[in-house]
């Protein structure tokens, strides 16, 4: 696997998550507030605030994003985790040289498909790109996949939430695993964080666009 995802996985244990001490910081961006959660194994979580009304990104301009420190000191993958989301608003195009913090996530703890596909999405899909549900299926090495979860989706449509990497409870670590890059083949850029969150996903494609284009 590539080097990016090896550092992923090596702070990454089998231990049971629940029992980590995590500290939780706040990051005020252009899209609100988000709450980084992690241990000093790894990020837990990365919330976006769903009801923010990001202003227009209808031009070329960086953004400042201030950290509000926690009440206890951060942990090293919640420090890395901050400095790269900072990046990412400011100076997008420098976040290639930063170290991704480790993720302590159960999703990342087990060789599923979704793990595949989510490393894959974070690996191959690079800042102001697009890719499709059938597009990262076959590059996760599953072109079949995308025709088996479509049936899933008529039956269960959380089902096929979960497998296509819609932003759900068990993903929840959005923008550095960019799930706001997949869209859907006809080309309508799909729900975000369930449905809630879809003025966030425009915002970010839309920022990304842009500052690519730049």
């Amino acid at each position: 696997m590539a080097n990016m995802a090896a550092r992923l996985h090596q702070k990454v244990t089998k231990n049971n998550t629940s029992h980590c001490k995590q500290v939780t910081a706040a990051l005020q961006s252009p899209i609100g507030t988000i709450q980084v959660s992690g241990c000093e194994e790894g990020i837990h979580s990365i919330q976006l605030q769903e009801d923010f009304a990001p202003e227009d990104r209808t031009r070329v301009a960086s953004f400042t994003s201030v950290v509000c420190e926690s009440q206890e000191e951060m942990t090293a993958p919640v420090k890395y985790c901050m400095t790269w989301l900072q990046a990412y608003f400011s100076e997008p195009w420098t976040t290639e040289k930063l170290p991704l913090p480790a993720f302590h996530h159960p999703i990342f703890q087990q060789a599923t498909f979704t793990c595949s596909v989510l490393m894959t999405l974070l690996n191959d899909v690079k800042f102001g790109e697009m890719t499709s549900y059938k597009e990262l299926a076959t590059l996760a090495g599953n072109s079949k996949a995308v025709r088996a979860v479509g049936g899933a989706m008529r039956r269960n449509p959380f089902f096929f939430r979960i497998l296509q990497l819609l932003p759900s409870p068990h993903v929840q670590v959005p923008i550095i695993v960019p799930c706001h890059r997949v869209i859907c083949s006809d080309g309508q850029i799909g729900n975000y964080i369930g449905g809630r969150g879809n003025h966030l996903k425009q915002w970010l494609l839309t920022h990304e666009k842009l500052l690519k284009e730049s």
